[in-house]
């Protein structure tokens, strides 16, 4: 028979964060992304897999928008029967890359153990993915990952525009046939996904001004699927490991007594907050009176 297995942890997701001193690898993605994980899958039945066909299947929070085999290596060799003893060592085995779009919102989790693409081959069954990372959505805006889109994430929105450049090309898009160098453009703190930052980007973070994953110490919206310690490992092999750094320390900064989700200071009276009214430090921040949406 034709049996085509996933390998070691499956497929692996994750943001790599290019911008900020605390650029890591990150459990965390943003609503609206989309990212690239590879898993192997081989052949550990008795006959050979020919001319192998991905297919996307359903996933909650997230779909699959593009695929490639690695050196396009479609055809599988089995392993082989001699004197009735199977023989392992002729069985192949190939690399899938998948490309993920993320379609959940905030506070969901993409879980790719629940499935994301199936496999087939010549007169196969179909094998559907079974393994995979479990991943916290936050907010388009969360820009440096911490599960609150704030001030923060305007500073990293500010180094990636400082981090772009423009390349001298004929038939540009500028007035001087200039256009934005793409290697230039740091992907995770691109707001819109639009490949550049511009002015564009703040109505992302306009609209998600204020909002935040955290509800307690070690807890969070979406902490019922992936826990305080599945965020920074899971699986067997050690390949699914993370740096959340910039979302554990958010949360203990909301966790602590002290905290105010407040643009006013601490004792302040006769001020007009931005939710509308003179009461200071009454999770201004949270409110969106005073947000009107951008227009482009």
């Amino acid at each position: 028979m034709i049996n085509i297995e996933e390998q070691g942890d499956g497929l692996i997701i994750g943001t790599d964060r290019v911008i900020g001193s605390d650029a890591t690898f990150t459990n965390l993605i943003r609503s609206g992304d989309t990212v690239s994980a590879t898993s192997e899958w081989l052949n550990v039945g008795n006959t050979d897999s020919n001319n192998l066909v991905v297919s996307a299947y359903g996933n909650a929070n997230a779909e699959l928008v593009g695929h490639s085999f690695v050196d396009s290596k479609t055809s599988l060799n089995s392993g082989n029967f001699k004197n009735g003893v199977f023989i392992e060592d002729d069985r192949e085995s190939t690399k899938l890359v998948a490309d993920i779009k993320v379609t959940g919102d905030a506070g969901k989790v993409v879980d790719l153990a629940d499935g994301i693409l199936s496999i087939t081959a010549d007169d196969s069954d179909v094998f559907i993915n079974e393994k995979g990372s479990s991943n916290l959505i936050t907010y388009q805006g969360d820009l440096n990952y911490d599960g609150r889109v704030s001030m923060k994430d305007l500073a990293y929105l500010n180094a990636g525009a400082a981090r772009q450049q423009l390349t001298v090309v004929p038939g540009g898009q500028g007035p001087d046939d200039t256009m934005i160098d793409a290697a230039s453009v740091a992907h995770d703190v691109d707001a819109d996904f639009n490949g550049k930052i511009d002015l564009a980007d703040l109505s992302v973070l306009d609209a998600d001004w204020g909002k935040s994953l955290h509800d307690g110490d070690q807890n969070f919206v979406g902490s019922g699927d992936v826990s305080w310690n599945e965020l920074d490992s899971q699986g067997t092999t050690g390949d699914a490991a993370w740096d959340n750094d910039s979302f554990k320390d958010q949360n203990a900064t909301e966790a602590s007594s002290d905290y105010v989700s407040s643009l006013e200071a601490p004792g302040t009276s006769g001020v007009i907050g931005a939710d509308g009214n003179e009461d200071a430090n009454d999770n201004d921040m949270q409110g969106d009176v005073f947000q009107d949406p951008l227009t482009l």
